[in-house]
């Protein structure tokens, strides 16, 4: 009776221990999505600390299509953005909420790949992106697009900095025609979005 007793807790202790194991397993696993959700940004990217910016928000399937178009070995590089978007202005000195929410057409001209090198040696990266064009039906957009002098493009992956997708030698470029429409809005370093013109905009933004 006494062994049978002994063989019986033991496999309570065995039943026990697999479930607490099957729990921390569980809970790794969430953290590991967690932690990766962000992953997206660079060593160099995360060092820069907080930052906000101002673009063009697209559907993520409809670029990918694209990219993949353009690309069937897409993504060419190890990071991608946590969305594709077309920035209109990094760090901005003043932030246009009074347009946040407001639709843009997106016109895909051009597809190109390459490593870019800073002018002043201090870095390079491998970047893949689309050229692209950008208008608005509502005038207060359009002028303020019009406002910026800039290559609008999209970056689909990336080495080091995604920036450096601007820098990309456009003029051999393999020519696209696709058109997609976005959303102008706001975003920053910690992949949160403000789309509506009374969101709740981050001070250090400001």
């Amino acid at each position: 009776m006494k062994k049978l007793t002994a063989i019986l807790l033991s496999l309570m202790m065995l039943v026990c221990l697999a479930g607490c194991n099957a729990k921390n397993a569980e809970t790794t696993t969430t953290t590991t999505v967690a932690a990766t959700e962000k992953g997206h940004q660079s060593d160099a990217e995360k060092a820069r600390g907080y930052y906000y910016y101002e673009g063009i928000f697209l559907d993520t399937d409809e670029v990918k299509k694209a990219f993949l178009q353009a690309e069937p070995g897409y993504p060419k590089n190890e990071l991608t953005p946590p969305e594709f978007h077309v920035t209109t202005a990094f760090k901005p000195e003043e932030i246009h909420n009074d347009l946040y929410g407001t639709e843009v057409t997106v016109h895909i001209v051009g597809y190109a790949s390459g490593t870019v090198y800073r002018d002043d040696g201090a870095g390079e990266s491998s970047n893949e992106g689309f050229l692209v064009e950008v208008s608005s039906d509502n005038e207060d957009m359009q002028a303020l697009l019009d406002s910026y002098d800039k290559v609008w493009h999209i970056t689909g992956s990336y080495s080091a900095e995604g920036y450096y997708t601007e820098y990309l030698d456009w003029d051999k470029a393999a020519p696209m025609d696709i058109t997609v429409t976005g959303t102008f809005g706001g975003s920053d370093s910690n992949a949160d979005f403000y789309m509506t013109p009374d969101a709740d905009i981050p001070d250090e933004a400001k």
